[in-house]
């Protein structure tokens, strides 16, 4: 079970630490600078990023589902 897990495209923490990190990078460029979403607070910023985070990890890992190499090539 953990091996199926360790090759499993579902799970990864790769991709997770990525969309973490550019998440943080654009909700952090819009704080500083953009001012799109009215981020006054810390833990407005860390709803922000954990909710993007999300959909990022969510997108990621469905490219990596269609992005596997099929079986009879």
């Amino acid at each position: 079970m953990l091996d199926f897990v360790r090759s499993s495209p579902l799970f990864s923490i790769r991709r997770l630490a990525f969309g973490i990190v550019f998440t943080v990078f654009i909700v952090a460029t819009d704080v500083l600078f953009v001012h799109l979403q009215d981020i006054q607070t810390t833990a407005d910023f860390v709803s922000k990023v954990a909710i993007h985070t999300l959909g990022a990890y969510g997108a990621f890992t469905i490219m990596a589902l269609f992005n596997q190499p099929s079986a009879s090539q």
